[in-house]
């Protein structure tokens, strides 16, 4: 389950070959919205089935369980394109594991909610909403914690705030091989590249320990050059189409302005 949790987030860097953007990008018009709140229905009702009126099915445990699975992991990597639109989240101190669980207490409240009995509520929609929220508070939360600490924490929390940023832009071997690689600048261990491909396989299934040390140095050696130099995706990864997707949204339907 954990390796399962880890390739999830990594699929959102994997590079779409260009024979498949046409089909991924027709994927977020406005049918495949609804074809996902349609699914999104049909987990909810899975996840939510009463034990005891499917006895009689032997797998309905299973199902139930897969449900609330997918359903929480359609929440939390919502959740992290939306920490990962900028640098803020980090820079106030906020981690993925920090996401994991917020994403993990608003799907577990929201799902016992006689609300989602209604045929009008779509309920992915309205754990996304909460856990966005939550985010927003726990945020809020951070901002008035770091006021009461030092400018060299604060210093400190941007410069790697920064560095995974700039990770992002990268391939994903790349970008993890980099991420291992500069642990003790992000405040992480150091693992050896036999365990790190073991942990991160969608990233390095395949690659020998030479060519991952071969990347690792001409990455290093990238990165002191001008920014066009980086080992960037040639083609873009989910996490750029969903990431422009609200950006897009968020131009089209501005939040309304609650300053004084």
């Amino acid at each position: 389950m954990r390796q399962f949790h880890q390739d999830l987030r990594d699929a959102l860097f994997v590079e779409i070959p260009a024979s498949l953007r046409p089909w991924v990008e027709s994927l977020q018009d406005g049918g495949a919205s609804v074809s996902a709140d349609a699914l999104g229905d049909v987990l909810t009702k899975l996840a939510r089935s009463d034990r005891e009126a499917t006895t009689r099915a032997s797998n309905a445990d299973l199902q139930r369980a897969l449900a609330q699975l997918l359903i929480y992991q359609s929440v939390r990597l919502r959740l992290l394109v939306a920490a990962w639109q900028n640098e803020e989240f980090e820079r106030l101190g906020g981690e993925e594991a920090d996401v994991d669980a917020i994403a993990w207490e608003e799907v577990g409240a929201i799902m016992g909610d006689p609300a989602l009995d209604d045929a009008s509520v779509r309920p992915l929609q309205v754990m996304f909403a909460a856990a966005s929220v939550s985010l927003a508070r726990d945020a809020a939360d951070r901002v008035g914690a770091l006021r009461r600490t030092g400018d060299d924490l604060r210093e400190q929390l941007g410069m790697r705030a920064r560095l995974r940023a700039a990770l992002r832009e990268l391939r994903l071997p790349e970008s993890v091989l980099l991420e291992n690689a500069l642990a003790t600048l992000l405040g992480e261990e150091r693992v050896e590249l036999h365990q790190l491909q073991t942990e991160r396989r969608v990233a390095l299934e395949g690659l020998t320990r030479q060519a991952m040390d071969q990347r690792v140095s001409r990455s290093r050696r990238a990165l002191t050059r001008s920014n066009h130099e980086w080992p960037r995706r040639r083609h873009p990864a989910l996490f750029d189409l969903l990431r422009h997707g609200a950006e897009d949204h968020d131009r089209l339907h501005p939040s309304p302005d609650t300053t004084d």
